[in-house]
């Protein structure tokens, strides 16, 4: 007696072994049908999508607003604070006096001025003026961004800025 195989002596047939992943086709050498998706298939599944959410940078970014908790490569003005935040398409500061923005992207984990950055023209301490400057000039250098949890890391050529996202 040929072996038959379970899907044909269940009276729901075909559309059941379709149903729970076989196909018709090649056979395993106990003569059952191979499922459609095997463990390796998951896999490469599963190493495709990380390999895209690796190239797809800090997208998790737009909406959010961060506060710089420390500086390397420069100081930060005692009693200041810098505040980044993101929208969709764009990047707003505020370094300590003036409050600058500009249309960004940073798909790709580095961050890039695609307009002029614009800012206020407030008149403030030398100090204060000085940290405006620099963290322009940080924003315009396409630094990279490194998005782990709530914490968010520019890294420019001279300056790294760590921050935090804000309540």
């Amino acid at each position: 007696m040929p072996h038959t195989p379970p899907w044909r002596r269940l009276a729901i047939g075909r559309h059941a072994a379709r149903a729970a992943g076989y196909r018709h086709g090649p056979r395993t050498s106990l003569g059952r049908m191979r499922p459609l998706c095997t463990a390796r298939h998951a896999v490469v599944l599963l190493l495709a999508v990380a390999t895209l959410a690796a190239c797809a940078g800090p997208a998790g970014v737009a909406g959010r607003s961060f506060t710089a908790t420390s500086v390397t490569g420069r100081d930060i003005v005692e009693g200041s604070q810098i505040v980044v935040a993101f929208t969709d398409d764009s990047v707003g500061a505020q370094p300590g006096c003036n409050s600058m923005s500009a249309p960004a992207t940073w798909d790709d984990g580095t961050l890039r001025l695609t307009g002029e950055l614009q800012s206020t023209m407030m008149a403030c301490s030398e100090e204060l003026m000085e940290q405006d400057d620099w963290f322009s000039e940080l924003l315009g250098s396409a630094p990279t961004l490194a998005l782990d949890g709530d914490t968010l890391t520019l890294t420019g050529s001279d300056v790294t800025v760590t921050l935090v996202e804000r309540d």
